[in-house]
């Protein structure tokens, strides 16, 4: 089986509903996580929102390990930063990934972190 998205597919339709969503993205954005620096898909440092699309494509299997993941949740429990992964095999396709990033979209909006 292989995946439904590329990374570069998967990134531009995260990027479009993060920007229609008020986000200035930055791609590739440097981000610091357990004493490494990451390159994330797409990040508002100014609101401190941004998404990973995890692609074997892309060798972000090896980048987002165990100790990168646990990170990346604590920053997110301490509220500094709030990160979207998604991991290519966890999507279906468009709708799935568009609908993943729309639900966490929507997370920050009721808990006030976007307009």
């Amino acid at each position: 089986m292989h995946p439904k998205l590329s990374e570069g597919e998967g990134v531009r339709l995260l990027r479009e509903e993060f920007v229609r969503a008020g986000l200035a993205i930055v791609e590739r954005a440097p981000f610091e996580a357990g004493g490494t620096i990451l390159s994330l898909d797409g990040y508002d440092p100014e609101r401190r929102v941004g998404f990973e699309f995890v692609t074997t494509e892309a060798g972000d299997r090896k980048a987002y390990g165990p100790e990168i993941v646990a990170a990346l949740d604590r920053k997110m429990e301490e509220e500094k930063a709030f990160l979207l992964l998604v991991d290519e095999w966890d999507v279906e396709g468009v709708a799935d990934l568009v609908l993943v990033a729309r639900r966490f979209l929507d997370e920050l909006r009721r808990r006030g972190v976007l307009p």
